[in-house]
């Protein structure tokens, strides 16, 4: 998931955040005091410490015997190609758990299917309405494969995820009928925190 920063050169607005955290760091060392304390800006701690967006929300029925999962789907093979922009895609899926950890008896595999969707015009995603992820254009019907390692009481999870399609529908992009390849295969891996708010894990990606 780790960004490098390309060549030898810093965005501006991150060379003058770290000069800032920088400076700061000089003063306290001296003795100075600074206040309030300087802020680095959100996208520039993203880039900074290899944060991404949550694109993914995980949840498990009670029982803990089959489940959900909810998200953007990054690894279109049309993208830019078609003009198609990254991101326009999203996924609903379903799954059993097939295996449970001897430590603690939590999920440790699944298998299930999901429905991949194209959006010309992407909504604003919002897990609190998962009706969000499936009003597009129906594209694609994936066979997945899921394997779980959870940590800190449960509260993290690791997601390995393996898809495999099954079949394709054509969609509409400005007024073109698009076909999509007749075999896709993707391997996702994921990582996030158990959200109260939405009763499941918020997932990050790993891959980018």
């Amino acid at each position: 998931m780790h960004r490098h920063f390309r060549g030898s050169h810093f965005h501006p607005q991150i060379a003058n955040s770290l000069f800032v955290a920088a400076a700061f760091v000089f003063l306290a060392g001296c003795g100075g005091f600074v206040y309030p304390p300087p802020t680095i800006p959100e996208a520039v701690q993203k880039e900074m410490f290899h944060v991404s967006d949550p694109i993914a929300l995980l949840t498990f029925e009670p029982g803990r015997t089959s489940g959900h999962i909810i998200g953007e789907l990054h690894q279109w093979p049309l993208q830019g190609s078609e003009g198609i922009p990254t991101g326009n895609f999203t996924y609903v899926g379903h799954f059993t758990v097939t295996t449970k950890s001897d430590e603690d008896g939590m999920p440790a595999g699944a298998e299930g299917t999901r429905k991949v969707y194209f959006h010309e015009q992407m909504p604003k995603q919002d897990f609190a309405d998962v009706h969000e992820y499936s009003s597009g254009q129906e594209a694609a019907l994936d066979s997945i494969s899921m394997t779980f390692s959870f940590r800190e009481n449960h509260k993290i999870v690791g997601v390995r995820m393996i898809s495999q399609q099954k079949s394709a529908r054509a969609f509409t992009f400005k007024e073109r009928k698009i076909d999509p390849p007749k075999d896709r295969d993707t391997a996702d891996t994921l990582q996030g925190e158990y959200s109260p708010e939405f009763g499941g894990y918020v997932l990050r990606s790993l891959n980018e």
